[in-house]
């Protein structure tokens, strides 16, 4: 099958011909339909200790369909042709960042315990957002209550987008997102988002203007050092930040400040399944809709070029490859 393979760091991803992977008797092979550029993926291709060993094949949100069972799942609750998607664990391994294939690549295997239907309403490209937005529910979800409260989303990336939209569901009294991007305050405009705050002014001063209060809850989205620090800072007594940017290097916090806020800091990662169940219900209900974040739909053969510009997006928001073409 044909694959885009990481080679190692500095070196764009190369497209070869390797094995297709083999599934056991407990497992379920998929042809990749679509498949998302996930910035954890831009993450494991760096320098650092999250980067990922050198012939690893990215990918870990995709639709498809299954092609091929293994022999002991004559009584599960699947069948050749269904159309799916999968969170990415398979035997205490994640599916694209180290030993098992990713879905950068024509065919993937899946646990089926981690499978998860697509219904008829929802095509593939839309099932290919279902990984990110799961993130964000559970990423709001782990924050025990945004009803009524005033939320500071901090970057308008793909996920720090997910968390806005889920916010608003779950009926935050502000959402309010930093960013700079013109292209992503642009994006966030889109997706119905007008209270914006730039990064590189007085944050807490431009949200009491826009909340009349402070930030209750922060999603800290962007993983880069010293944000953490800033949210510390603005945060009010007792008030409350999520990390969920990834963040692979040392940080520097001042805990005194935290310490007499009574601060609380909760790290969300990954999800549940019922995270995804709940997201494809809502999507086809037609009560969330991520596809204005789709900037870009690119062949395999495209993406060594696409994933570097992604080092330093411009006008790209999420962009998915389309193993089809």
């Amino acid at each position: 099958m044909r694959a885009a393979v990481f080679m190692g760091p500095g070196v764009p991803l190369s497209i070869q011909e390797i094995d297709n992977p083999e599934i056991a008797e407990d497992e379920i092979l998929v042809r990749v339909s679509h498949c998302g550029i996930c910035g954890t993926d831009i993450h494991a291709s760096s320098e650092g200790p999250f980067m990922a060993p050198p012939n690893t094949v990215f990918g870990h949100e995709f639709s498809g369909e299954i092609v091929e069972m293994g022999n002991a799942l004559t009584k599960a609750d699947l069948a050749i042709g269904d159309r799916v998607t999968s969170l990415p664990f398979i035997k205490d391994q994640t599916i694209g960042l180290g030993e098992v294939t990713g879905a950068y690549a024509q065919f993937v295997k899946v646990d089926p315990a981690s499978v998860v239907r697509i219904p008829p309403e929802l095509d593939d490209l839309n099932g290919a957002l279902v990984e990110p937005l799961a993130v964000g529910l559970h990423s709001v979800k782990m924050a025990e209550g945004v009803a009524e409260k005033r939320v500071l989303i901090v970057g308008a990336g793909p996920i720090g987008l997910a968390c806005a939209i889920w916010c608003r569901f779950f009926g935050a009294r502000n959402v309010v997102i930093s960013e700079r991007s013109p292209a992503r305050i642009k994006m966030a405009n889109t997706l119905g988002f007008s209270d914006i705050v730039d990064p590189s002014g007085d944050v807490l001063s431009q949200f009491l203007g826009i909340a009349a209060g402070e930030p209750e809850i922060q999603f800290e989205c962007v993983g880069v050092p010293g944000i953490l620090q800033q949210c510390i800072e603005r945060a009010p007594q007792r008030g409350l930040i999520m990390g969920i940017g990834l963040c692979d290097h040392p940080d520097n916090i001042v805990p005194l400040i935290a310490f007499t806020k009574e601060l609380r800091v909760q790290w969300a990662v990954a999800y549940d399944k019922e995270d995804w169940d709940f997201t494809i219900q809502m999507m086809i209900n037609g009560r969330i809709d991520g596809s204005p974040m789709i900037t870009n739909v690119v062949s395999l053969d495209e993406l060594p070029e696409v994933f570097e510009a992604l080092r330093s997006p411009t006008d790209q928001c999420k962009v998915i490859i389309d193993l089809q073409r």
